[in-house]
């Protein structure tokens, strides 16, 4: 069991890396990472960024990019706010999907947050904008009345029986998440069965952190921590690069890409200290790789 802890999304996710390499066979349990600004990069954030993109392209791995947009559509919310998160996407991921003859189940996360479900009183519900709702709600009644009594939660169950129970393997990696309100700040604590920290970690917490900022900014909120429960956290290496993404990279590559980011991250002490701000305010979310 390891806690480690930083500022930003790309800095513990090199600390996390470096403490996977002193491991047994690379891989440990219960490893908690705790991010303090998730929306908020520096200079070498985006350095380590797009070392990390680059690595993965070129081994033939998923785009971070790609893995933060399965926790997140940020896209459609740019472009068309919330009713691009609630309306656009899913039908674009239902086409998709609906074009896939081999598994017509196939979805992504952020999609699971966002298929209608039904309570025990039979009434539909979005997950994501009941929560909102919620958020929205109580975080106006605190702000008016400057209360400070104790957080407000919600949880989403992303694990969903009757899709994944009879599933050997394969199942979904994030299992679930926890959103909390205190002293006007919305936290997320998501926890992982299976972490692969090569190819996923880095787009996880960028994706989660995107929807972290969707919470907050549609419940009229500010961003707070970001906590990650990775219950088996792997370096991931050899064929097949971890998550069945068709990447292939070996430790030495790891050790290279590791090299190259600490690099990145200890050249930000020389650097002026307006050039290591994130040029936007503090609750805009991380950039795209491309």
């Amino acid at each position: 069991m390891e806690l480690i802890k930083g500022e930003t999304c790309p800095s513990v996710w090199l600390k996390a890396v470096e403490h996977l390499t002193g491991c047994p066979a690379h891989e440990d349990f219960d490893v908690f990472l705790g991010i303090a600004t998730p929306t908020i990069y520096s200079a070498s954030d985006r350095v380590i960024l797009d070392t990390v993109d680059a690595f993965l392209r070129d081994h033939g791995g998923s785009r971070v990019e790609t893995v933060a947009e399965t926790l997140f559509p940020l896209s459609d919310y740019l472009h068309h706010g919330a009713k691009g998160v609630y309306e656009v996407y899913p039908k674009r991921i239902q086409h998709i999907r609906s074009a896939r003859s081999n598994d017509r189940r196939w979805g992504t996360y952020a999609l699971r947050l966002l298929e209608p479900r039904l309570d025990p009183k039979k009434r539909k519900y979005v997950p994501l904008a009941a929560l909102v709702t919620k958020i929205r709600d109580h975080g106006k009644y605190r702000a008016a009345h400057e209360l400070n009594v104790g957080p407000f939660e919600d949880d989403i169950e992303i694990y969903d029986p009757d899709r994944d129970r009879l599933r050997p393997y394969g199942g979904p990696c994030l299992s679930h998440l926890s959103f909390k309100v205190y002293d006007g700040r919305v936290r997320l604590n998501a926890t992982y069965r299976s972490h692969f920290y090569v190819q996923r970690l880095l787009g996880n917490l960028i994706g989660l952190a995107r929807l972290q900022f969707f919470v907050a900014n549609e419940s009229g909120l500010e961003v707070g921590p970001l906590t990650i429960n990775s219950t088996f956290a792997r370096l991931d290496a050899g064929g097949g690069g971890g998550g069945g993404d068709g990447g292939r990279w070996g430790e030495g590559d790891i050790t290279r890409l590791i090299a190259a980011c600490r690099k990145a991250a200890d050249a930000e002490a020389t650097l002026p200290v307006q050039a290591v701000v994130a040029p936007a305010a503090g609750h805009t979310p991380l950039p795209s790789a491309a």
